[in-house]
């Protein structure tokens, strides 16, 4: 019985999320409002050399004030940085959150798909703001870097908390968050898990 409900669950899940990421990619130039601006206006609070961001369609721009040669009429001139991230690198997570709660049949499932929805900004614009600095610091040479007046240690933090971000964060997040709103339906898989695994145990 465990077996072939948890199966059922994993399978709803999938059809579910091949489903949902369509309207979600097409929603993704809305959805992606409120995550670069939360972490556009948290990469302005923490540094001082970003000084602004922008919104197109899907990517969000960090203006700084960071400075870096590009070729320009075969000879190099000085422009500001602005390093690109695209929001659906990050945001899909939330159409794997939406799959969960429609496979495990969540009660109050339009609020939970709501608060879900907003639950999820803020790691996603964490993750987004480490993007960022991988771009704008880890990829563009010493020259940029040197701007910062960093130490050199500096460089491990970002390019972990870029790994963290887009291997743990934006995948596990919204599992995690599915199984906090949907909390009856894991005690259920947990208990007839729990009693299946009782009851091999007396047939043996």
């Amino acid at each position: 019985m465990t077996i072939s409900r948890l199966g059922k669950f994993l399978l709803t899940s999938i059809v579910a999320l091949l489903v949902l990421i369509v309207p979600w990619y097409y929603l993704a130039p809305w959805l992606a409002v409120p995550v670069i601006a939360a972490a556009g206006e948290l990469m302005q609070l923490t540094f001082g050399w970003a000084k602004g961001y922008e919104q197109n369609g899907t990517i969000g721009i960090l203006v700084t004030t960071l400075h870096v040669f590009v070729p320009h009429n075969a000879s190099l001139v000085m422009a500001d940085l602005a390093p690109e991230v695209n929001y659906r690198s990050y945001g899909y997570g939330l159409a794997l959150l939406w799959a969960l709660l429609l496979a495990s049949r969540s009660e109050g499932l339009l609020v939970k798909m709501a608060l879900g929805t907003v639950i999820l900004v803020p790691s996603q614009a964490i993750s987004m703001c480490f993007r960022w600095l991988k771009e704008a610091l880890l990829t563009t040479g010493p020259q940029v870097w040197a701007q910062t007046g960093w130490p050199n240690w500096v460089a491990e933090v970002i390019a972990y908390g870029y790994q963290f971000g887009f291997l743990m964060l934006t995948p596990l997040m919204p599992i995690l968050l599915w199984a906090w709103l949907d909390q009856r339906f894991v005690r259920q898989v947990w208990a007839e898990a729990v009693l299946a695994g009782a009851m091999g145990q007396r047939s043996r």
